[in-house]
């Protein structure tokens, strides 16, 4: 165990000597660079504040929207409520109907004379709207006052 180790601590210990010796052969830099780094720095720093304005008021532009589609949905919400409870009223109102139409044939059923009569009252033309225009208008009212 002891001589893995050592060759353990001899692999780090010259990592430690091979990145000294790098870190020694390098120049400092010049001021022109530090200037070129410094410069570079700060447009990357103003180029990353302007984006975090934007992004910043795009975030405010998408809360109003989220806000108006909100407003928009209770809307629809309510309007479908509203529908639902409509079309329940028409579904119980179409049910009575339609059971008492059923109760209205069975007695018809039960009493064929009073059917038979029901049958002429259909028939009869009284029920049609009719088109015909009194005797005491003229169709040709405007004209005819004129002659």
């Amino acid at each position: 165990m002891d001589w893995q180790r050592w060759i353990i601590s001899v692999v780090i210990g010259s990592a430690f000597v091979a990145r000294g010796s790098v870190a020694l052969a390098e120049d400092e830099p010049k001021p022109d660079q530090l200037k070129q780094m410094y410069q570079g720095t700060l447009a990357q720093l103003k180029e990353a504040q302007e984006r975090k304005t934007q992004l910043a008021a795009e975030n405010e532009q998408l809360k109003t929207k989220v806000a108006d589609l909100e407003k928009q949905l209770l809307a629809q919400q309510m309007k479908s409520v509203d529908l639902q409870k409509l079309a329940d009223g028409f579904a119980e109102k179409t049910f009575f109907l339609r059971s008492h139409y059923a109760a209205w044939q069975e007695f018809l059923h039960r009493y064929p004379r009073l059917q038979i009569r029901w049958r002429v009252f259909l028939e009869n033309d009284m029920l049609t709207p009719r088109n015909d225009l009194p005797s005491f208008v003229d169709p040709e009212w405007p004209w005819s006052a004129q002659s």
